[in-house]
């Protein structure tokens, strides 16, 4: 009896094993149909870009990628916290942070791998990564956002603008290199924007699609300006970065050499004030016109005043708050006047009083004495 029962146990034994294993097929088969139906229900990468690929989990106990963990945010609130890059702050810290001499040997093969995959010169990706994270010795570069919630890894990627992100534009660039064996960061699978040799494969893409070539020139410039972005502080960010790829050209590579800041002044009158200009040129027309509207709308209120006032003034002063105005005197004419018009009527002087002779009282007046006629008829009369 003891066979047959070691015997039933054992087929048994088998049969669970099969059976498990049979469970187990039809699970990983289900996970497979179940990613297959998400990937076709996602929207459609946009025109000219990379597909986004789903990325495992990083190396250093990173759960998933950072474009992955902002990608299961709602998207009310991507949009209410707009990301933002750094400040002038930000990158003097990094640009200035004390860097161990083994760390310029561990990026080295880095940036000749990107150099000759797409033709950028390594002198401006490796100073494009010292001004973002001090050659990977800023605080965070290898886990999570940075601390305006926007960029990751050691070439600071943006993985937040957008439902195809920088980073997913540009994470399949690892392809077109040979990976080292050995460098500083390697994570577990890629892409990851944490894994250094994925993320600088990325830059140099970047900056050979923004016009960076062998020559530390113009398309440099421009280059640099828009990794960072197009704004007024990206045009001093181009100029550093510029700048200090020009020395390490000149005086030779140096990890915690400042950099120049005659060359800065010589990038940024060479290609700086141009595009400063036109950045801040709509800001300048628009305060030209809020000027303009400024000045008309005082215009237009002085002119009601001065229509207020002529209107109080002809009512009479019946307005008490009325500004009294001093009356007016009529210029008098410099010629005289016309003979249709009335002269000016005067007063007519009195009329002069008679002046009375003197009379002498007690004065008897003389008689009249008698006519030549009466002398010559009588002849007697005594007064002849």
């Amino acid at each position: 009896m003891r066979l047959p029962t070691r015997l039933l146990a054992t087929v048994g034994r088998r049969r669970g094993r099969a059976l498990l294993a049979v469970v187990v097929a039809l699970a990983g088969a289900a996970t497979a149909v179940g990613m297959g139906a998400v990937s076709s229900s996602s929207p459609p990468a946009a025109e000219g870009s990379r597909p986004a690929v789903p990325t495992p989990a990083p190396a250093g106990g990173v759960r998933g990628d950072v474009s992955a963990m902002v990608a299961r945010k709602p998207v009310a609130e991507r949009e209410e916290r707009r990301p933002r890059r750094g400040g002038e702050e930000y990158y003097r810290r990094n640009a200035s942070r004390q860097v161990p001499a083994k760390v310029g040997r561990g990026f080295m093969p880095l940036y000749r791998e990107a150099e000759r995959s797409f033709g950028v010169n390594w002198r401006l990706i490796a100073s494009v990564h010292r001004q973002e994270t001090g050659f990977s010795t800023a605080p965070g570069t290898y886990r999570g956002l940075n601390a305006f919630g926007c960029c990751a890894g050691p070439m600071q990627f943006n993985v937040t603008n957008g439902a195809v992100s920088t980073w997913d534009s540009y994470r399949e660039a690892f392809r077109a290199g040979r990976r080292p064996e050995r460098y500083p960061h390697r994570t577990r699978s890629h892409p990851s924007v944490y894994d250094d040799f994925d993320a600088i494969m990325a830059a140099g893409s970047l900056l050979s699609d923004s016009g960076a070539g062998s020559s530390l020139d113009a398309g440099a410039w421009q280059g640099a300006y828009s990794y960072y972005g197009h704004d007024l502080f990206g045009v001093t960010y181009a100029s550093e970065v510029l700048a200090r790829a020009v020395a390490w050209q000149r005086d030779g590579f140096c990890l915690n050499c400042g950099v120049d800041e005659g060359l800065v002044a010589q990038f940024d009158d060479a290609y700086g004030a141009a595009v400063r200009r036109q950045l801040l040129a709509p800001e300048r027309r628009r305060k030209e016109r809020e000027e303009r509207k400024e000045r008309r709308e005082e215009r237009e209120r002085q002119e009601e005043r001065d229509r207020r006032d002529r209107r109080e003034g002809g009512d009479g002063g019946s307005d008490e708050r009325a500004p009294q105005r001093p009356p007016t005197r009529r210029p008098r004419p410099s010629t005289p006047p016309s003979a249709q018009e009335d002269p000016p009527t005067r007063p007519a002087p009195p009329p002069p009083t008679p002046t009375q002779p003197p009379t002498t009282p007690d004065t008897p007046e003389p008689e009249p004495g008698p006519t030549a006629d009466e002398c010559s008829s009588t002849g007697e009369l005594p007064s002849c």
